[in-house]
């Protein structure tokens, strides 16, 4: 199953400039634990609930400190042809719950773990898939393991 079948189509974006702040109400507004960090239509950053959570430990000033300056650049990132099992074993090797999906340097959506598992799970039981229970098991062991996945 291609990623395209399962991604968020809905953007939810800031711009570099933008502050913390604005993208923390942004994910707030739209229910999403990322943003993607747009200039035009294209990503050059992603912004997520771990983000937060390192600035709050800093007790930075959400409403001084641009997205630009705390956001991820080097982006791990798929095609929207791309199998959705490739993409969970990037999720788990790369420790990420969020992988935005790009066409010609353009942001499409953006999938997140939640998306990726669902779409596993339904896998295995139509098919029995084991490749594809084996990668369930490894996201789910990474995930009660730490208590959670990376979020960047």
């Amino acid at each position: 199953m291609p990623i395209v079948d399962v991604m968020d189509l809905r953007l939810v974006r800031v711009a570099p400039q933008d502050f913390v702040q604005t993208a923390i109400e942004r994910m707030l507004e739209e229910n999403v634990g990322s943003v993607a960090v747009c200039e035009g239509p294209r990503i050059v950053g992603i912004f997520t609930e771990r983000d937060v959570l390192r600035l709050a430990g800093r007790r930075a000033r959400f409403d001084e400190v641009p997205v630009a300056d705390v956001m991820t650049t080097r982006l791990v990132a798929v095609s929207p042809d791309d199998e959705i099992l490739a993409a969970a074993r990037l999720m788990g090797e790369h420790r990420v719950r969020h992988l935005p999906v790009i066409e010609d340097e353009n942001l499409l959506g953006i999938v997140g773990i939640r998306d990726v598992l669902a779409a596993l799970v339904e896998q295995v039981w139509r098919t029995q898939d084991a490749q594809a229970q084996k990668t369930v098991r490894q996201l789910l062991g990474g995930m009660t393991q730490s208590g959670q996945t990376a979020s960047r």
